[in-house]
């Protein structure tokens, strides 16, 4: 066989060696030379398999082999690649820059030649953060993220993740909010009320997916927000009060009005109103009540997430019972006294009987001797008779309703000396 002079050096420029990788002993002249290497990733010094290594003068590729498992290939490489500028170009795909191996004359060939470990620069996830949570509702949240590096590939998806256990991935609920780098914006839909929640923002290249620090919420409870208003026309058994639901809470108010009872914090399971739905101020009305007695009231709204309440007021019903006077007597004799009274308030309750009521002891009541004078509210007079001279009597007005009976003052009368 005839044998070729051999021009070959190989030199790895872009790896910044300053030389051959190995010095190059005298064995003989050989028409080819056989160079072997190993690829590995510059990111974690892995072997790369699959890695495409040609053999090419820029436009025409006369060889190609790819990387084993362990990264190793061999090409040969003769006298006529060198003298036609032949060079080697060390190529995957999209996830590994290509490197370039010059291949230069020499004055000696060798039948076997090393270039050792050639390194490639290796992909990695890009690089982002976490935008703190905003605007969080009862069943959405806003958040986002800022990619600062790509990874040395292209971003094609972006967005953030979100679940009830920590450390959420694309595998749970996610967004995707277009690609790049840069910051961008992500709306979180489909939350629970009143739920913790973690998210992390996330950036997919064609390594990997890469995320950001953790941030931690809790969603609101959804429910409306109201105030209860002052409690008004307070009487016997009925009042007035109201208030207003200020918002909804993110869901539509079904449901409001006030509720009340004689124990503290009362809600829609003790005695309530309904009135009307929706946004706004309202006006209750109180009824059923029992006088003299003192409750406690709240306003409510109710949606789709719950019923929330207003602060609490607390008033005491009128004792619903008359307010009477007694009037001066006007014509006193021996046996007889002419007098009266005025019924000024039947105090929710229709005054059913009216008069006085004396006797020869003070604080005289119905069960002493009475006179009947009427019903209903106003002035009336009464007539006392049979009684004894010269004595000292006393006087009260009355007047009775439903919840009972009340006196006026006392007024003392003495008959007239026979």
């Amino acid at each position: 066989m005839k044998k070729y002079l051999c021009y070959l050096c190989v030199l790895c420029e872009i790896f910044a060696l300053s030389g051959c990788i190995k010095s190059l002993e005298d064995e003989g002249v050989y028409d080819s030379t056989v160079c072997t290497g190993t690829i590995i990733n510059d990111q974690n010094s892995q072997p790369v398999a699959g890695m495409r290594v040609s053999k090419t003068d820029g436009k025409t590729i006369a060889t190609v082999v790819e990387t084993a498992a362990d990264g190793s290939f061999s090409i040969e490489v003769t006298p006529e690649d060198v003298h036609y500028n032949y060079y080697l170009w060390v190529e995957a795909d999209s996830l590994y820059g290509s490197r370039s191996v010059t291949l230069e004359k020499f004055p000696y060939g060798r039948q076997m030649f090393s270039l050792g470990v050639v390194q490639v620069e290796g992909p990695v996830p890009p690089t982002v953060q976490t935008a703190a949570v905003q605007a969080i509702a009862a069943n959405t949240a806003a958040s986002g993220g800022n990619i600062t590096a790509i990874g040395g590939s292209a971003v094609v998806r972006r967005g953030v993740c979100w679940s009830t256990l920590q450390l959420p991935t694309i595998a749970d609920p996610h967004t995707t909010d277009g690609r790049g780098p840069g910051e961008y914006t992500s709306q979180m839909t489909g939350l629970s009320v009143n739920t913790v929640y973690y998210v992390r923002a996330y950036a997919t290249n064609s390594i990997g997916t890469a995320y950001g620090e953790q941030f931690e919420f809790r969603t609101a409870d959804g429910l409306p927000t109201l105030r209860t208003d002052s409690v008004t026309s307070i009487a016997a058994t009925t009042a007035t009060c109201g208030g207003e639901v200020l918002a909804d809470g993110g869901f539509a108010v079904t449901a409001r009005g006030v509720c009340w009872s004689i124990s503290a914090q009362p809600t829609i399971s003790n005695n309530h109103t309904t009135d009307n739905i929706g946004l706004g101020p309202f006006v209750s009305s109180l009824t059923g009540l029992e006088p003299a007695t003192t409750y406690y009231v709240r306003a409510y709204a109710t949606n789709p997430a719950g019923t929330a309440y207003g602060e609490q007021r607390t008033f005491s019903t009128q004792s619903g019972l008359p307010t009477v006077a007694t009037a001066a007597a006007t014509a006193v004799s021996a046996t007889s006294i002419t007098i009266g009274g005025t019924v000024e308030a039947d105090g929710g309750f229709a005054v059913t009987a009216r008069g006085v009521c004396y006797g020869t002891q003070p604080n005289p009541k119905l069960a002493n001797q009475h006179t009947t004078d009427g019903s209903g509210t106003g002035s009336f007079g009464s007539s006392i008779t049979g009684l004894q001279s010269n004595t000292t009597y006393y006087v009260r007005a009355y007047a009775t309703n439903a919840v009972g009976t009340v006196y006026g003052e006392e007024i003392m009368v003495v008959t007239i000396n026979n």
